[in-house]
């Protein structure tokens, strides 16, 4: 049977969503029982993990390249655990609202499974064709409420996602025009044998990658799409989106980039690293000084999201052991803390009616404990210890200094005191008394009870994220378990 699990953990969801359609009344629970299967099929997998190895599965039983193959190593896992993770989180905060129908809960899962196919699959072909179906899923989950905004932030996310595949398709086809596979170790194998006679195909395969997975994860200057999406979709699609969709650029610009790329005398691989280390820095910037303009609530947050992706960038590009390991471990951490403070902010908009931050002075007093999870979530943001966020950067920092990239360390710090910023003001406002009374929050100060007010299973939730990214900052060898099989693929020689 276990033979059998890479395959189940794509598929089971998937089978659950279609079985949605017909059982209708029972949506989340069956949403929840298809992603816990999937969750624990992959916890099987940790043990094998820890010892290095690679499950590979041939649908059919066909092996690569003439086949289609399932690869689970380190790297795969830890996306694929970061991704079913939050998915789960996601679909018990939904449960409560009752504007999401069957056809949410549908999408829900064929966006998850068709990001654990991208992340599991070693065909470059097949990770084009299930990338592009995330890409239309999530453009339907953006434009759930038919609002005129929101189908026009998510027209122009399919548009330029399209630009990005197609790109994206391009590096494929020229790869495939010398090596004659799409098999990613059989490409890798014949890569030095490319470079030596046709330089010019891998230096453009490798520009179109990292252009493509640029616009994916949101990098600046080509993240236009991100701040719309994430603001106008429903808050728990908003929690997906920047928790673990982005991830899966990250993660398709780490396989490609370290799978295919990195060979001997290859120097445009080093240009590249340190290409995504500026651009980065330039994304840190920007985002802070965007996030510290916003008066939006969750605007503020989506343009947060791009600042946490150039610090990964920063991470990625240190290629070493230190580095990537904060790199990958601020994966994780931004999935869980992003996607809390996104929940936080659903509830928080849904109970006061408004978006301005300035027009929610005084929640604290209605809401103290949902204030209090947004407030250690923020923390764990800012990077303060003892949060997880803290962690991560402080790995990545260290590695810059190492390796004699101070100035990167200084740009991850003054981004982190920009956080500090925008998001110690919204704090502020939450503990302030309000100019005027609201009478909604009049009429609520004789209920506090944070868990009648919002649901059980969304405060599980928030409670939950807030409390694992304390633990992972207290404790952080917890997420290092599950890190060190991927650095160990990605700089072998580096590690003991």
């Amino acid at each position: 049977m276990i033979s059998h699990l890479p395959i189940i953990i794509i598929i089971f969801p998937l089978a659950i969503a279609f079985m949605i359609l017909l059982f209708r009344k029972y949506s989340p629970f069956l949403s929840i029982v298809g992603l816990l299967v999937s969750f624990l099929s992959l916890v099987r997998f940790l043990p094998f993990m820890r010892k290095g190895e690679e499950i590979l599965y041939h649908l059919g039983g066909w092996q690569g390249p003439l086949g289609i193959s399932l690869s689970i190593d380190g790297l795969s896992f830890f996306f694929s655990f970061t991704v079913l993770l939050v998915g789960i989180m996601v679909i018990l905060y939904s449960i409560p609202e009752k504007k999401y129908n069957h056809n949410y809960y549908f999408l829900l899962l064929v966006l998850l499974s068709s990001m654990i196919g991208t992340i599991f699959t070693a065909d470059i072909f097949n990770m084009y064709i299930l990338f592009e179906l995330v890409s239309i899923v999530t453009c339907l989950l953006v434009a759930y409420y038919q609002q005129g905004i929101a189908l026009r932030a998510s027209f122009n996310y399919l548009l330029i996602s399209t630009v990005a595949l197609s790109l994206f398709l391009l590096g494929v086809g020229s790869l495939y025009s010398m090596a004659g596979s799409l098999y990613i170790p059989n490409i890798f194998a014949q890569m030095p044998i490319i470079f030596t006679y046709k330089p010019g195909i891998v230096l453009t395969s490798l520009s179109l990658f990292i252009t493509s997975m640029g616009i994916k994860m949101a990098m600046v200057p080509v993240h236009g799409w991100l701040p719309d999406a994430h603001s106008l979709a429903p808050s728990s699609v908003s929690a997906i989106l920047s928790g673990v969709v982005v991830k899966v650029g990250v993660y398709c610009m780490i396989r490609l980039l370290y799978g295919l790329f990195n060979i001997e005398n290859f120097h445009f691989f080093k240009s590249s690293l340190q290409l995504l280390m500026i651009l980065g820095a330039i994304t840190i910037v920007f985002g802070a000084m965007m996030a510290l303009a916003q008066y939006d609530l969750k605007r503020m947050l989506a343009y947060s999201t791009i600042v946490q992706i150039g610090v990964i960038l920063i991470g990625i590009g240190l290629h070493n052991n230190t580095g990537l390991e904060g790199a990958l471990f601020h994966v994780i951490n931004h999935a869980l803390l992003k996607s809390g403070l996104f929940f936080c902010a659903g509830i928080v908009i849904s109970q006061t009616g408004k978006r301005r931050i300035i027009d929610m002075a005084g929640y604290a007093e209605r809401n103290p404990l949902l204030v209090f999870c947004f407030t250690i979530l923020s923390l764990g943001i800012i990077g303060i210890p003892p949060m997880n966020g803290f962690i991560s950067k402080f790995m990545i920092c260290l590695s810059a200094v190492e390796t004699g990239y101070s100035i990167f360390a200084l740009i991850i710090i003054f981004g982190s005191l920009l956080t500090a910023a925008y998001f110690f003001r919204v704090i502020q406002v939450f503990y302030s008394k309000p100019i005027q009374q609201d009478t909604r929050l009049e009429n609520s100060k004789h209920n506090k009870d944070t868990v009648l007010n919002s649901g059980f299973f969304r405060v599980f939730a928030i409670c939950f994220l807030a409390s694992l990214s304390l633990l992972l900052g207290i404790i952080p060898s917890l997420g290092i378990l599950i890190i060190r099989p991927a650095i160990g693929i990605l700089v072998p020689v580096v590690l003991p």
